[in-house]
């Protein structure tokens, strides 16, 4: 569940201990999703916090909502590439960065979760198919 290795060191690793397929599927599914909406409500809770300061709410309310205007009306648009963004299995695309995204454009909550989940499920579809194929094509 580290930043860069989430999914794409867990399978493997499962894999590799000969853990069983389907559990070490579930296993970093459920704990890179979850870690995702922890890291993505914790951002939430630390902004609110930092906001509370005159000079911060200051300019985010001078210079980042008005930037922040032009993404409203392409949410669904913004939700998907996320998705596809935390889907791709190299280091910098899960679910942390993910969470980071979605909590600075201001992706509401239940896009964002399920942005999230749909991202860290095609990235371990993609890892597992991997891992395994090579498991086979090894032995």
């Amino acid at each position: 569940m580290s930043p860069v290795v989430e999914c794409r060191g867990s399978i493997p690793y499962g894999l590799l201990q000969n853990m069983p397929l389907p559990g070490v599927f579930l296993v970093a599914f459920l704990s890179n999703t979850l870690m995702g909406i922890l890291v993505y409500e914790g951002l939430k809770v630390l902004k609110s916090w930092l906001l509370r300061y005159p000079k911060l709410k200051s300019y985010y309310e001078n210079y980042v909502e008005s930037a922040l205007k032009r993404f409203k009306r392409y949410e669904t648009g913004l939700a998907v590439s996320l998705a596809i963004f935390v889907g791709i299995p190299l280091p910098g695309t899960g679910a942390f960065t993910g969470a980071v995204v979605a909590e600075a454009l201001e992706v509401k909550r239940p896009l964002a979760w399920a942005s999230l989940a749909a991202g860290v499920l095609i990235a371990c579809t993609v890892v597992t198919l991997i891992t395994w194929s090579a498991i086979q094509i090894a032995r």
